[in-house]
């Protein structure tokens, strides 16, 4: 497997505080997204959906004074090699942060499916989500509970790791952001094409026209664009005309991070 290889290098990057550059870059991405219908200056109640084992978004929203409340499937008790160095890891990267331990407290992770929010209607002023979207079988139901649980007027930002993107896959590198090589062997958007390389982990495998689609339902669309690309070197012509065939655009093949903002009405 490919991806047991990255492991040291993963660790070597939350280490030097790469990880939390690239975090800390998205945040400012969303804060300048949000600043025109939401005031990011005050306490803002958020919900981080989907917060992960390293739980960055959590950490660098707690940091900034705002009440957070992260939801996962990975926030159960855990006694594993895999739990505690995610713990090692956690601790690191709020150290790059300059941020104090307090902000990764327990108390606000709730461990809960997203297709059935356990929160109150109009809860909260900002629903994020980061690499997370990608991951919903049932995305329709997620985005209905979403747009449950915010307030009139609140926000959703949403950061989905797209799966036409060459890395969209979730089988090739995941230190490589953007994805710069592909293993020897392996075909780039093999998972697109061939699919040689089996999927690791559950995939809607969902286009953004279909995210878009579905936020629309229940939001305002205020704003989407690609914030990440990769792969511009790795479509040959060959590869362009194949999947160009099966109706996939070069500006969809080579978008790694699409950002959907969101308004519910007021």
């Amino acid at each position: 497997m490919p991806q047991l290889l990255d492991y040291p290098t993963y660790a070597w990057q939350v280490w030097r505080g790469d990880r939390s550059r690239g975090e800390l870059a998205l945040d400012a991405c969303r804060r300048a997204d949000v600043a025109t219908y939401l005031d990011v200056s005050r306490s803002l109640s958020i919900l981080d959906l989907a917060n992960g084992r390293l739980r960055p978004q959590y950490a660098i929203l707690r940091a900034q004074g705002h009440r957070v409340v992260g939801i996962d499937l990975v926030n159960r008790p855990e006694h594993s090699w895999t739990a505690r160095a995610y713990a090692v890891a956690r601790m690191l990267f709020v150290a790059r942060l300059r941020a104090p331990l307090s902000v990764m407290h327990p108390n606000a992770l709730v461990c809960g499916d997203v297709r059935r929010l356990p929160f109150p209607t109009d809860s909260f002023d900002l629903v994020t989500s980061v690499a997370a979207f990608e991951h919903f079988l049932d995305v329709p139901a997620v985005v209905a509970e979403v747009a449950r649980v915010l307030k009139p007027g609140g926000v959703i930002w949403a950061a989905i790791h797209v799966f036409t993107a060459p890395s969209g896959g979730h089988n090739l590198s995941f230190v490589e952001v953007p994805l710069r090589h592909v293993p020897p062997g392996v075909d780039p958007w093999d998972h697109l094409r061939a699919r040689r390389l089996p999927f690791t982990v559950p995939l809607n495998e969902w286009r953004i026209h279909q995210y878009l689609e579905v936020f629309a339902q229940h939001f305002m669309i205020v704003k989407h664009y690609c914030h990440t690309r990769e792969g511009d070197h790795l479509l040959t012509p060959e590869i362009e005309a194949e999947l160009g065939a099966r109706g996939y655009t070069r500006d969809e093949l080579t978008c790694a991070a699409y950002v959907i903002v969101g308004q519910r009405a007021v």
